[in-house]
């Protein structure tokens, strides 16, 4: 059965470069799982950041924003460690590949959150059934105040449920603060 080992904390805190250490000192075989499309300029930008990050260490990239539980029972899966960075991304790719997603519909926003939550149920069972380890790396955004845009709300509440899903399941966790590490689990 995999482990999972669940990183969060803000946005730009540290949690990828963190991560990226634990899987460096475990040593196995690893595959990075990178969910971030690169939409615009800025993007392309933090993207290739990460990429540089990894260029000298002996990992396969998988780039796969959504359905990530495919790749993991597919019998090509056949990796020791598993990085998926990040499921922020993941849900935002879920949400947006509905082109017609209205927030403001409740039939949308709730078929959008069963979907949602059926990926990462099924993401977890697929976990579960490997014999990979996961590091899972989320952005926690419950810590500031309330938006006042619908949309953003309802993309952090969906987020904290998932997150919360996720910790229940991990064996470790970790929230990172201005590039400092916690163990909270």
């Amino acid at each position: 059965m995999g482990k999972i080992i669940y990183i969060s904390g803000g946005i730009s805190s540290g949690k990828s470069l963190f991560a990226e250490k634990l899987c460096f000192e475990k040593n196995k075989k690893t595959v990075y799982i990178a969910t971030a499309k690169a939409f615009d300029e800025e993007m392309k930008e933090k993207r290739r950041k990460h990429i540089e990050r990894r260029k000298d260490k002996a990992w396969d990239t998988i780039e796969k924003y959504t359905e990530v539980y495919s790749i993991i029972d597919s019998s090509d899966f056949v990796y020791e460690l598993a990085l998926l960075d990040c499921v922020t991304m993941l849900i935002s790719n879920i949400i947006f590949e509905d082109e017609e997603f209205d927030v403001n519909s409740e039939i949308d926003c709730k078929k959008t959150f069963k979907k949602v939550e059926e990926e990462i149920d099924q993401l977890l069972k697929s976990i579960s059934k490997s014999s990979c380890d996961f590091i899972i790396v989320s952005n926690e955004l419950g810590l500031g105040g309330i938006s006042e845009n619908k949309l953003t709300r309802y993309f952090t509440d969906l987020c904290g449920k998932v997150n919360q899903k996720i910790a229940s399941q991990s064996e470790e966790a970790y929230f990172l603060v201005s590039g400092i590490a916690m163990k909270i689990k």
